[in-house]
């Protein structure tokens, strides 16, 4: 009988309302995360992967230091960071009691692959199948931008060409497809993200998105998008702010950026930045400690 794999772990264990920007302190730190937050406790786990036992202890001095730095951006101090060894069985079941199927936007449903939903007239439904580094969707930037999607789609209708600029997993990409956008096109500067987003894609039966690996500042996409999507950090939003919007189709019609990944307290200066050149902001959609807006830019 095959023996269950053993992965080795960094654990963060947080307060659930310091979960979002522990994420985000992690992403700028280098250390992609996966995390669940458990309703009954108050509490957070965070989980880093490391190649192996060795890889993780080397990591830990690292982190402990990086903590220091991070408090006065915490509510409370981490309640610890510890190194485990945790079976790949154990982190499928850990999923599943925390992931079930939830309404993203008007007409999308995210449900796990092991849930029965039977959607209702109108409903389209994104089956998602979470492994160690896939998104669940429900991340408060990712449901903004599903929403403003799917919004965007329903007042325009017909096939709108869409840009997913930072796929990370390819969720967004996923799900502009179920809404019918088309073509639909996507990159990460990461390779290890545009491959997972191929797989992820590849294992939900969804075809139509046409992957590259680029940085924001190289990128150029085969035609330009009535909408594009950047969920990045602020940092690199506001840097390369010019380059985003050359990926927008120009026309008196208008064209549709949806600006996420950005902290409420960034936002501000993210909208000003982008408003700065042209881009006036229709919405707005705060969750959890996150600030998203759908923008209109017209030639």
């Amino acid at each position: 009988m095959a023996t269950a794999k053993n992965l080795s772990v960094l654990e963060l264990i947080s307060v659930a309302a310091d979960a979002a920007i522990l994420e985000e302190l992690l992403l700028s730190a280098e250390f992609p995360s996966s995390v669940y937050i458990n309703r009954e406790t108050g509490l957070a786990t965070t989980y880093i992967f490391a190649q192996d036992a060795r890889a993780a202890k080397a990591l830990l001095p690292r982190l402990r230091a990086l903590q220091a730095e991070w408090l006065p951006l915490l509510s409370s101090p981490l309640c610890s960071i510890t190194c485990r060894s945790l079976k790949e069985e154990d982190w499928s079941e850990s999923w599943k009691k925390h992931f079930h199927t939830f309404k993203a936007s008007t007409r999308l449903v995210v449900k796990p692959s092991w849930e029965e939903y039977i959607p209702l007239d109108g409903e389209k439904v994104l089956a998602l199948d979470p492994g160690m580094c896939f998104g669940t969707g429900y991340h408060g930037t990712t449901r903004a931008c599903l929403k403003f999607l799917d919004v965007i789609q329903s007042e325009q209708g017909g096939e709108l060409s869409f840009l997913d600029a930072g796929c990370g997993s390819g969720i967004l990409s996923m799900g502009a497809r179920i809404l019918g956008y088309a073509p639909v096109y996507a990159f990460d500067y990461d390779p290890q993200a545009v491959a997972t987003s191929k797989e992820n894609l590849t294992k939900a039966g969804i075809s139509g998105v046409s992957l590259q690996v680029a940085d924001v500042k190289d990128y150029k996409p085969p035609r330009p998008c009535r909408v594009v999507a950047a969920n990045i950090l602020a940092s690199v939003l506001m840097g390369n702010a010019e380059c985003i919007l050359d990926f927008l189709e120009k026309g008196p019609q208008g064209s549709f950026l949806l600006l996420s990944g950005i902290l409420s307290e960034q936002y501000c200066a993210v909208r000003e930045r982008f408003a700065a050149l042209g881009a006036q902001e229709l919405t707005r959609i705060t969750l959890d400690e996150w600030s998203s807006g759908c923008y209109l830019v017209k030639c």
